[in-house]
């Protein structure tokens, strides 16, 4: 009986195959590439953009010398916004006449620059508003004291002469004396005065009258209401002036002082005007009296 020792391929390969394999495709889009081709960029493409070009800047310069010649952007009316009257005034005047011409072209650095040269404007701002109008908003120096120099001057708080003053008597200012009329030191001297009336209450710059700055970093006081010179130094000054105070009654009996000297911690030095030599009082006795 015939037999076959090798099955065929068919019989071993059945197993192996019995199951059908199907094919999946992914979830989701699937990408395909598009063809691209290029453009071909022709000569008469190239001359309607230059031409589309051009005419875009040739509409730009009509317009720009259009809108820098039109008489509605021309600078008309100005509105000035400053608390002292005075200066307002004297500035409109100083405007009146002058062609500040188109707005747009308008240099507002320029006209700040005139215009902070006044003394007694310390900042501007001046803004465009369309289409003719300008707007300056002035901000004026405070007058802090009066200074003796040769003549009266109402300064400020950087010193700048603000006026010319004939008389002080309707202004409540403390003056500032200097014996060299303030020919050194004079920004150091000032910067010394305004230490000492930023240490003061409102009450106590109140009784102020004069400070003299003539010996560099010192101060001597006087008082509205006594004659009294009062050398104060270069600091504490509100504490000096209420120990002054403290003991003015108990000073009186020396009579009229030409000086107090309250630059020592734990003294006073004293010159009364009728007796030509200095009394010191040490703390001590000031405590028991």
């Amino acid at each position: 009986m015939a037999s076959h020792l090798s099955p065929p391929l068919k019989t071993r390969a059945e197993p192996f195959f019995s199951q059908h394999m199907q094919f999946q495709r992914r979830k989701g889009k699937t990408k395909t590439k598009k063809v691209q081709r290029k453009a071909k960029l022709k000569f008469k493409h190239i001359f309607f953009y230059l031409l589309l070009i051009g005419g875009i800047f040739y509409s730009v310069k009509i317009s720009y010398l259009f809108l820098i010649s039109w008489d509605n952007l021309e600078v008309k009316d100005m509105i000035i916004v400053c608390r002292n009257p005075e200066v307002k005034e004297d500035i409109q005047q100083n405007l009146e006449n002058i062609n500040l011409g188109n707005i747009l072209l308008f240099d507002i650095g320029h006209l700040q620059k005139a215009l902070a040269a006044h003394r007694w404007v310390k900042e501007v701002r001046i803004r465009k508003i369309l289409p003719s109008t300008l707007k300056i908003e002035i901000k004026i120096r405070t007058p802090l004291a009066l200074l003796k120099r040769e003549n009266l001057y109402l300064i400020d708080e950087e010193g700048i002469h603000l006026e010319r003053i004939e008389s002080r008597e309707k202004l409540d200012l403390p003056l500032l004396v200097d014996s060299n009329n303030f020919k050194k030191d004079y920004k150091e001297k000032l910067e010394l005065a305004w230490e000492c009336l930023r240490s003061l209450s409102p009450s106590e710059k109140e009784q102020l009258d004069v400070l003299d700055l003539s010996e560099y970093e010192n101060i001597t006081v006087q008082l509205k209401k006594k004659k009294t010179k009062l050398i104060l130094g270069n600091d504490q000054f509100s504490q000096k002036l209420k120990e002054f105070q403290k003991y003015s009654t108990r000073l009186g009996k020396f009579g009229s002082l030409e000086y107090a000297d309250l630059r020592f911690p734990d003294r006073f030095i004293i010159k009364p005007r009728k007796n030509p030599y200095q009394s010191v009082i040490p703390k001590s006795k000031r405590e028991a009296n």
